[in-house]
């Protein structure tokens, strides 16, 4: 049930606190008096998906999250994305992904997807919802919301796996006046500033974003190891049909050697922009590996150095490992769905970028 964790009889703990709901499916008046069935924290692909499979079942679900609006994670990253699997590997149980130009989806139209997949489903979906803490009680689980107190008997976490940047000690020299960002906020950043930016990272988030950027502002990508440009398969819906047909039929299990799989390439890695032909084609520039910084200058392993007025790290993310679940295991939402302290289970994400 809904406590106050200040004074049991205090207001608060008789009236839920004033979060944003989801406008086309309100929580049903119960929830103030009644334990939740099941908690589930994150209103992504997993956290909705989920919530979907249990409604199916009799079971009440209520899905928090911490941005405003479903489907705002998309909307925040770089506008040229597109997924790396297409259409129908992206729908969710009851409503299929809507067709489109690209076979590819791009980014707002995973977002809206989501949006409406809340509401045609009727999920009860509460926004600008943040759990703070989520502890084993005797009867089930105790969520912390702000101030307040959540009481579950399940609780599913499907805020994925890796939240928080991966950035270089080094980045901490770098003078105030160079502007430094991580791909993961690059998106809803606004207009960058005139003057040279430099790109770390030379993955497909890094690469796709130095190509953006160099449109308007000239870029200097750094390489720390090559990867190799992706075959015209890797944009085929056959293809894709292909492994997922070998992948039902082997139960996941990979072949070796040069198989036609395109979720996994046979060597290195992949990554969708040819480089090699955007630095013939002087699009952008390139560097080795990022080292060291100082003041407002960054330096490359060759002992070369740049003075970027921007710096976009597209260095990863790493796992926040559940830090705010406290029970006795606990995994990322990343990984495969099973029961964690008894009813803790996380939701294994669909292969998104």
């Amino acid at each position: 049930m809904w406590a106050s964790r200040t004074s049991a009889t205090s207001p608060r703990s008789r009236t839920p606190p004033p979060w944003t709901t989801y406008a086309r499916s309100p929580p049903p008046s119960s929830v103030a008096s009644a334990d939740i069935d099941v908690l589930i924290v994150g209103a992504g692909h997993a956290g909705l998906g989920v919530a979907a499979r249990l409604k199916e079942r009799g079971r009440h679900a209520l899905v928090v999250d911490a941005k405003p609006r479903i489907g705002d994670t998309w909307r925040e990253r770089w506008s040229s994305l597109r997924l790396f699997t297409p259409r129908f590997m992206n729908t969710l149980p009851g409503l299929r992904f809507p067709d489109g130009a690209d076979p590819f989806p791009g980014k707002e139209e995973v977002a809206d997807y989501q949006e409406r997949y809340a509401s045609e489903r009727g999920l009860d979906v509460r926004m600008s919802t943040r759990v703070t803490r989520l502890r084993r009680e005797d009867q089930g689980f105790a969520a912390e919301i702000g101030r307040d107190l959540v009481r579950a008997r399940y609780a599913v976490a499907a805020t994925g796996a890796h939240q928080v940047p991966r950035i270089p000690a080094f980045a901490s020299r770098l003078d105030a006046g160079v502007l430094q960002l991580h791909s993961r906020d690059y998106g809803r950043a606004g207009s960058l500033p005139a003057g040279p930016v430099l790109v770390v990272g030379a993955r497909n988030s890094g690469v796709e974003i130095a190509a953006e950027l160099a449109r308007t502002h000239e870029v200097t990508l750094a390489i720390g190891s090559r990867s190799t440009h992706a075959p015209a398969r890797w944009r085929s819906p056959t293809w894709w049909r292909i492994a997922q047909l070998r992948n039902s039929l082997s139960h996941g299990w990979e072949p070796p050697g040069r198989w036609p799989w395109p979720i996994k390439p046979p060597a290195g890695r992949w990554i969708e922009v040819d480089l090699s032909r955007a630095e013939r084609e002087g699009l952008l520039r390139t560097a080795p590996r990022a080292v060291d910084a100082a003041r407002d200058a960054v330096r490359f392993a060759d002992g070369r150095e740049l003075r970027p007025r921007t710096v976009i790290w597209a260095t990863g993310l790493v796992s926040t490992s559940c830090g705010w679940v406290c029970s006795r295991r606990c995994t990322g939402a990343g990984s495969r769905s099973r029961r964690i302290s008894r009813g803790v289970a996380n939701a294994r994400s669909t292969p998104y970028r």
